[in-house]
């Protein structure tokens, strides 16, 4: 009887074996079989089961990195609270900023985060006080090149200009309204040119911008927009000076009839328009008219007499330009203060970075805070794959992000700088038909003994 009973117990337990064995390969076919005719369900419950998984995981790894802080009447150790999210680019995780947990401590553990979530990295940035947001992404969404068809209408609003997508692929603008000056750094090759190609793209069908294009490179690749240009020089010196000094002299006289003519003290209170445009001055190799030579002969005299007054012209158009629209953009291989003034870079109000080699480099394009963001760094950058890759800050929102800004076909925009040179204006003579009364003042004399 004992051995009928066993026998049967063995019986029972090799059939419900074999039952649950075979009802769970029956659920994985029946699962697999949903996943293909449902893969966006499939993947929803994955990434979810993804985001389970790291929760559970969290307290663990906290400790390990040692986030957070050891209590010191129980000697538990206190990791800061995480919400996980997955989605089919990676994980964001929202977590406390606490004791031992700040941003600076997860941004020293992000290449250990990523390495456990097996993203290719993770930035931290904080929205909120007491707040953190980790971003780990699978695959760098900036490697892919962006290409764009200009639709060569003029845009809605001049308060602004798209630069690119940042990580999240939301779209990146940057401020015109109340900007007289811009920075943009960067190592050659890697997209400087490629963006005022771009912005000349966006702006030039609205007759409300004029332009001033000086290419201090003094090769060919303005050649195509000049047409467009109230306003060109390339790389000679005298050459600039002149085109620099009428436009010091409109912002003079823009400054006096200002209140007449628009009833304001700053033209963005009203707007920019076809008779009182904005007028943005692009200075391409911008550190090659602030250069200085050393010695005593006559010529160098000349010459660094020559490169005192374009850094005068250019400092006062930073400084004062900016209530009567008019914006300075300087693009350069390197902004250090040995090749931008610091009293003209620093009073730039936007600053743009493409790869740079050092770290002094990325903190004289774009200040002493993006040594607290290494992550977000334009050292990073270093790498042609990241040809046009930028880093940039927003107004209002703490870090610095970096945008994949977009290729643009230079046919196309000679195209549409072509279709638009008939709104080539000359803001001076618009302002003088505004301001009939306006003391017309001779331009400035060359300093003695310039060449």
């Amino acid at each position: 009887m004992l051995a009928t009973l066993v026998g049967l117990s063995m019986l029972l337990a090799l059939v419900g074996g074999t039952a649950t064995l075979a009802g769970c390969l029956l659920a994985r076919r029946l699962r697999a079989r949903q996943a293909r005719r449902h893969p966006a369900q499939a993947a929803v419950r994955e990434r979810t089961r993804q985001a389970r998984r790291m929760a559970a995981e969290w307290p663990l790894l906290a400790q390990t990195l040692g986030l957070g802080y050891r209590d010191q009447w129980t000697r538990q150790h206190r990791f800061p609270a995480a919400e996980f999210v997955a989605d089919d680019q990676g994980v964001t995780a929202t977590v406390a900023a606490l004791a031992g947990a700040g941003l600076a401590d997860y941004q020293r553990a992000a290449s250990y985060l990523a390495d456990t979530w097996g993203c290719v990295t993770v930035r931290a940035e904080q929205p909120a006080p007491g707040l953190i947001r980790l971003r780990g992404l699978r695959r760098d969404p900036l490697l892919a090149p962006a290409r764009v068809d200009l639709s060569g209408m003029a845009p809605a609003s001049l308060t602004s200009w798209w630069l690119g997508w940042a990580e999240d692929s939301q779209p990146v603008f940057i401020r015109s309204a109340e900007v007289s000056g811009m920075v943009v750094a960067g190592l050659a090759g890697f997209g400087k040119t490629m963006l005022i190609a771009h912005l000349l793209g966006q702006l030039a069908p609205s007759p409300a911008v004029q332009f001033v294009l000086i290419d201090g490179k003094g090769g060919p690749d303005y050649d195509r927009l000049m047409p467009r240009a109230w306003l060109s020089a390339k790389d000679d010196l005298n050459e600039v000076r002149d085109v620099l000094r009428q436009v010091h002299r409109l912002m003079v006289d823009r400054q006096g009839a200002i209140a007449q003519v628009l009833g304001v003290t700053d033209a963005w209170h009203v707007g920019p328009s076809p008779s009182w445009p904005l007028v943005v001055i692009v200075i391409d190799e911008a550190h090659s008219f602030f250069h200085e030579r050393k010695g005593t002969s006559p010529e160098v005299k000349a010459h660094n007499a020559l490169v005192a007054e374009l850094s005068r012209l250019v400092e006062e158009l930073i400084r004062k330009g900016r209530n009567v629209a008019i914006q300075v953009m300087l693009l350069t291989q390197r902004a250090t203060g040995d090749a931008i003034p610091t009293r003209i870079r620093d009073n730039c109000q936007v600053a743009i970075s493409f790869a740079t080699r050092t770290v002094d480099g990325a903190v004289a394009a774009l200040g002493e805070e993006i040594r607290q963001h290494p992550d977000a760094s334009p050292v990073l950058l270093n790498d042609p794959a990241y040809v046009g890759v930028a880093v940039t800050s927003l107004p209002g929102r703490p870090g610095f992000y970096r945008v994949r800004t977009p290729q643009v076909d230079h046919h196309q925009v000679a195209a549409i700088v072509r279709a638009t040179s008939v709104r080539r204006a000359d803001p001076a003579a618009l302002l003088a038909e505004q301001a009939p009364g306006l003391r017309v003042v001779l331009p400035m004399p060359a300093p003695e003994g310039a060449a």
